[in-house]
């Protein structure tokens, strides 16, 4: 009878199969192995989050800003679910082009195994160095190449005479429109380097809201608990003329009262760019300004939940202006609700029309640092986590926006960073979005 005849392998082929398996089998579950136990129970990085504020200063290689950052690695053992071997903490200060965007250096001024988050913060740029607190001690760093310039060692050896108190806490230390100086020695550094001079009174309320002198970059204001309203502003006066943001519905209100208010996005979400003339009248209490001939510039569109940009420093509300040509930006909301993104728009004078409009990647702001040719954004959105378990929470990432002021690209740094070694810059956690049409809604 005819048919197919089949043979087993035998006993060598058998080991000949096994082995083969071994061979192709064991490096694909080592490889797995390896990913489970980094995801999962293995080195877990935090997100980088910004501590303090940020500072913008112009160094002879041009514009920088700077931020200080902490990262807290933990690295889980392998026996046990969520059994934590150890955690190190890295503290970092970044050196951004103010130009660009992008990160020029990093300097890693903290690797600490369960280190402390605390006692660090940025105060300001004075006669060339950026000054800091490391959680140790006065430090000291290049702003344009992150080299360390000072230390509590060569501040001492500057002025003896601060030998064993040089403070290393910042509420020793003031950070004023003059630089930095001494809340208890009485001392204030000259410019030059680690040398101080003895320092007069503290400086008086005007002082301390003046313009800062030459050669001092003051930090940036941050947001706090008052979040991306901080940065809100309703208007300004130019001459004869207001401009600013308005409803409808509150121009009849503002003329009787011969003044006008604050933004009130939550009762008024929808509002244009308005002008209106500025007259004078005198009143027992001396003169008071009026207001009228109230009209919305003819190509303004509208917006949601708008206020025009400023920094946020104290005691100024005045939103930043851009020229050639002269121009206001506001910032408003992709929609209304929860889960809005913000958006922002250069108005151009005079009739308002639209120069460009962004859709930021971020949900709030946290600092405003204005400059010639950019506007420098810190920002935060929510972001799954790396690692999803049961009942997982989105993670507040920070991300430094850099905005060309003629064009509207953006340049974008996302801090959900891999934590790599000291100097080696890692790359950003989000992408940076193609340039914005013209007069794009």
């Amino acid at each position: 009878m005819a048919g197919s005849i089949v043979t087993r392998p035998g006993r060598a082929g058998r080991r000949r199969l096994l082995a083969f398996l071994l061979v192709v089998a064991m490096p694909l579950a080592i490889v797995a192995a390896v990913v489970f136990a980094v995801l999962g129970r293995g080195a877990i990085p935090s997100v980088a989050d910004v501590q303090g504020p940020p500072v913008r200063a112009t160094t002879p290689a041009g514009e920088r800003v700077m931020l200080l950052t902490s990262q807290w690695h933990t690295f889980r053992s392998p026996g046990r679910t969520n059994r934590t071997s150890y955690t190190r903490l890295y503290v970092d200060v970044w050196g951004f082009d103010g130009r660009t965007g992008q990160p020029v250096w990093r300097r890693r001024i903290s690797d600490d195994r369960a280190g402390v988050n605390m006692g660090r913060t940025l105060l300001g740029v004075h006669g060339g160095v950026l000054w800091l607190l490391d959680g140790q001690q006065l430090l000291g760093l290049d702003p344009a190449t992150g080299a360390v310039t000072a230390d509590a060692a060569a501040f001492e050896a500057a002025n003896p005479a601060l030998r064993g108190v040089v403070p290393a806490e910042a509420r020793y230390i003031r950070f004023d429109p003059k630089g930095l100086s001494s809340d208890g020695r009485d001392w204030r550094l000259t410019g030059k380097g680690a040398q101080t001079a003895p320092d007069g009174p503290r400086l008086d309320l005007d002082a301390q809201r003046a313009e800062p002198e030459v050669g001092v970059f003051l930090p940036a204001r941050v947001a706090g608990g008052n979040g991306t309203w901080a940065f809100y502003s309703r208007g300004l006066r130019v001459g004869d003329r207001w401009l600013g943001l308005l409803a409808e519905p509150e121009v009849e209100g503002f003329q009787k009262a011969g003044g006008i208010g604050g933004v009130d996005p939550k009762r008024y979400p929808r509002t244009r760019v308005w002008s209106a003339r500025v007259g004078s009248r005198n009143t027992f209490f001396g003169p008071r300004p009026t207001f009228g001939d109230f009209a919305p510039l003819p190509e303004g569109p509208e917006f949601l939940t708008a206020g025009l940009v400023q920094d946020g420093r104290c005691c100024h509300d005045t939103p930043i202006l851009v020229r050639e040509p002269d121009s206001v930006l506001v910032l408003h909301r992709d929609r209304l609700g929860e889960g809005s993104r913000l958006r922002l728009t250069r108005v151009t004078g005079p009739v308002g029309e639209p120069a460009w409009t962004a859709d930021l990647p971020v949900e709030s702001l946290e600092a405003v640092m204005p400059g010639e040719t950019t506007l420098v954004l810190l920002g935060a959105r929510n972001e799954p986590p790396l690692v999803r378990r049961r009942g997982w929470r989105p993670e507040s990432v920070d991300h430094l926006v850099t905005i060309d002021l003629a064009t509207g690209r953006q340049s974008v740094y996302g801090l959900r960073v891999a934590p790599t070694p000291g100097e080696r810059i890692p790359a950003s956690s989000t992408p940076s979005p193609p340039a914005p049409a013209a007069s794009a809604q």
